[in-house]
């Protein structure tokens, strides 16, 4: 017999809680925490679900927020540095698609991530803001906090404006 998602789903869950860590859980409840909250419209996209994000979006800067805990540690339980370039990207290239004309939207053509220090504390701020804002390029710059300030990262980015495609 073949089963359906939902019954692979419930096996696969009922195998992972029968043998999960507390680390374990924390991780599943988070994910799925995430995508409940994607189901009830809170977020668009499945990455930042997954993540918790957050942002806040001015004209000229933008801050996005995401909490620490095991699902973005790195080997040393820190954050991931793919995970730092993803919230950078989201901040720069956030504020960077609310910047276009209608109908247009952006692509990341290049992004550097300078890493300056790690933290065990509880969340990860990026702050971005422009540089440059052309017809079919913007430059976009970052700061990557903690929430106390402590500076993890800095990056920068280029963005080429593209026509939105029909959804």
């Amino acid at each position: 017999m073949v089963l359906s998602s939902k019954e692979q789903i419930e096996d696969l869950l009922a195998d992972i809680l029968q043998n999960s860590s507390e680390e374990d859980e924390e991780v599943l409840h988070h994910l799925l925490g995430g995508l409940r909250d994607k189901q009830q419209g809170i977020h668009r996209r499945y990455i930042n679900a997954a993540l918790h994000m957050v942002g806040e979006f001015k004209p000229e800067e933008s801050e996005v927020r995401i909490p620490i805990t095991p699902v973005i540690h790195n080997t040393i339980k820190v954050p991931h540095g793919g995970i730092i370039a993803t919230i950078a990207d989201a901040a720069m290239g956030g504020l960077a698609s609310r910047s276009v004309p209608e109908g247009f939207n952006v692509v990341t053509t290049t992004i550097n991530i300078s890493y300056i220090a790690t933290t065990t504390n509880k969340e990860l701020i990026a702050r971005g803001r422009f540089v440059h804002k052309g017809r079919q390029t913007l430059v976009m710059e970052c700061d990557i906090e903690d929430e106390t300030g402590r500076k993890l990262a800095i990056a920068t980015a280029s963005f080429f404006v593209i026509k939105r495609r029909p959804s």
